[in-house]
């Protein structure tokens, strides 16, 4: 079987394999090509428009809505339905500002010109820690400042599984070896921010995550598949022209062996001792286990003398 874009499924039961699981708690992540349309040319435009100016501003897709982030909290979402464009917006958010409920051609210019300001009661509302805000910066960095000329894409955020959340999903194109047509491995990262309490418990959250998205791994391989494409189309990836070519060639790995489970350390202070590196190495995964330290905390530790 086919589904509107052409992708094939193996059979029916592994369609209803995929609306059980999200039922558990995955979420199954595609827009209609009518939405795609919409967003990409039609009246929804610039929406897709805003968010490529403004490098603050990410836009996921999910399952037959969007969702427009800033500083890690939902400016928008906005679903598609029978009658049309339904948007969500939290009320303390959209305060002072008469934003339609549903969008259409005529009043779609109503949202765009209220930007700025939910983005401003969204510093005066929102009581989200930094590790959501990290989360959106390294979104930005590796998919939007095309200089830094990074390894990993992030493809999505909040990818939900029964046991828990990945805070990021992506994937990882080596530059050593980077062509087109490639199979790439897929990345599911955890975020930690500054001394965490949940770090020093961090290889149980590891081994039930990966218990959990195991049998699940080709499931999971082919949604990247599907919203890597469509976020390439829409350009939300700020990449040379070339790049952006090649990118549009790669495949996702279905190979739960091949998977990449990264660990982002932001802001940890290297004088704790919360993580536990020798049970992470312990882990009958751990090969496929990677420690990022990340972020703009500064601590002796981490200088590199020129002369020692």
């Amino acid at each position: 079987m086919t589904n509107s874009r052409g992708r094939s499924f193996e059979n029916p039961l592994q369609i209803h394999d995929k609306i059980e699981n999200e039922k558990e708690g995955a979420t199954l992540r595609e827009i209609s090509e009518k939405f795609f349309t919409e967003l990409k040319s039609g009246f929804l435009v610039d929406i897709a428009k805003s968010v490529i100016a403004d490098t603050d501003l990410n836009l996921e897709i999910r399952d037959h809505y969007i969702n427009i982030y800033y500083k890690g909290n939902s400016l928008l979402k906005l679903a598609e339905t029978s009658t049309g464009y339904r948007a969500e917006i939290h009320e303390k958010f959209s305060q002072g500002l008469d934003i339609p409920k549903v969008f259409n051609k005529g009043n779609i210019d109503i949202f765009i010109k209220a930007i700025p300001q939910l983005k401003q009661n969204i510093i005066l509302n929102s009581k989200r820690s930094l590790e959501v805000e990290y989360e959106q910066m390294i979104i930005r960095a590796n998919n939007f400042e095309p200089r830094n000329n990074t390894e990993y894409f992030i493809v999505d955020r909040q990818y939900a599984v029964k046991e828990g959340r990945f805070d990021l999903t992506g994937m990882f194109w080596n530059r050593q070896h980077r062509a087109k047509y490639q199979e790439v491995p897929v990345c599911l990262m955890e975020i930690k921010f500054a001394l965490n309490s949940d770090i020093s418990e961090v290889h149980d959250q590891l081994t039930r995550y990966y218990e959990a998205i195991h049998p699940k791994a080709a499931e999971i391989a082919a949604e990247m598949q599907a919203v890597f494409p469509q976020k390439l189309d829409l350009g939300l990836y700020h990449q040379s022209e070339d790049r952006i070519a090649a990118l549009k060639t790669l495949t996702f790995s279905p190979k739960i062996e091949q998977f990449q489970f990264i660990l982002i350390l932001v802001d940890y202070n290297p004088n704790s001792s919360k993580l536990d590196l020798e049970s992470i190495r312990n882990l009958p995964f751990a090969n496929q286990i990677k420690v990022f330290y990340s972020g703009f905390g500064m601590w002796q530790q981490n200088v590199k003398p020129l002369i020692n």
